[in-house]
């Protein structure tokens, strides 16, 4: 396969896998390194997003570590039928499965965070290794799921697709008329709804359910202080329930920080893998 773009480090990311389940194409990319010993990171994207979407923080990660960059079903561009093959946990297990063996870390977006965190509870052993969720959508048991929270919910998974689009844009979206963004925003809503809503909605109905106590690895979350998909009362609740977790939060992190502040991010990513054991600590200095 044609090499991919590359990180400033010289590395370049080629396709390691490709299968295709119940009409969904699964893909993974990797990013090599000369060491065979190098710590193995998979990435899982959130919804809407690609494996393009780790770019700007990979750029920012040692380069010494073999990366693996999960392209899912809930992808930019997915219809979204992709249920008839299975919950977003299954198709993550499919995904997973591809890789050479289990990763040492892997590190989930978004909807892909709250899908990892639905699989380490129920201690599936291709995901049972540290983890690192990033900005997850996360609804404790705080209110009931009646027709309120479902327009709720609505108004803020169409909030959360327009930001999306202008994070994915970069600084080109600050050049594009306000109309025109509305409009592209439209564009990807008309397409995603309904299937992809109902999905994410599922998923974020099964979070109360979620047995967080039985997660048997560490868990490490990034993600803003503002952030309104992982509310303060929902850090409180992965707190305090799940065994081995830890918190790194800063007030200046988007809900899209892997795109929008990606040197920090990449930082505290690092450094869970020193502490870890996966990278000395020396040279956690030195990349940071």
């Amino acid at each position: 396969m044609p090499a991919q773009r590359g990180s400033p480090s010289g590395a370049s990311w080629k396709q390691y896998a490709d299968r295709e389940f119940d009409g969904e194409t699964l893909r993974i990319w990797e990013r090599s390194t000369d060491d065979p010993h190098a710590p193995r990171i998979a990435l899982v994207h959130g919804f809407e997003e690609s494996r393009q979407s780790w770019e700007p923080l990979t750029a920012h990660l040692p380069p010494d570590l073999r990366l693996y960059a999960l392209d899912l079903p809930w992808r930019n561009g997915s219809q979204h039928r992709w249920a008839s093959g299975g919950t977003s946990p299954a198709w993550l297990e499919r995904a997973l499965s591809l890789l050479p063996g289990r990763p040492d870390l892997i590190v989930a977006h978004s909807y892909g965070a709250t899908t990892l965190l639905d699989l380490l509870t129920r201690r599936v052993e291709a995901a049972r290794v540290p983890s690192v969720l990033v900005a997850p959508v996360f609804r404790p048991d705080d209110r009931p799921m009646d027709p309120g929270f479902f327009d709720e919910a609505v108004q803020r998974f169409r909030g959360v697709l327009a930001d999306g689009l202008r994070a994915q844009m970069g600084p080109r979206a600050q050049t594009v008329p306000v109309d025109i963004l509305a409009s592209m925003a439209d564009k990807v809503r008309e397409r995603v709804e309904p299937h992809g809503f109902l999905q994410f909605y599922a998923t974020l109905a099964r979070c109360p359910d979620l047995r967080l106590e039985d997660v048997d690895v560490p868990v490490l979350m990034i993600s803003g202080t503002r952030d309104p998909s992982a509310p303060p009362q929902a850090v409180d609740a992965l707190r305090s329930r799940i065994p081995h977790f830890s918190l790194h939060q800063d007030p200046g992190f988007s809900h899209f920080c892997q795109l929008q502040q990606p040197g920090p991010v990449a930082e505290a990513i690092t450094a869970q893998l020193t502490r870890l054991g996966l990278r000395p600590i020396e040279e956690e200095a030195n990349h940071a």
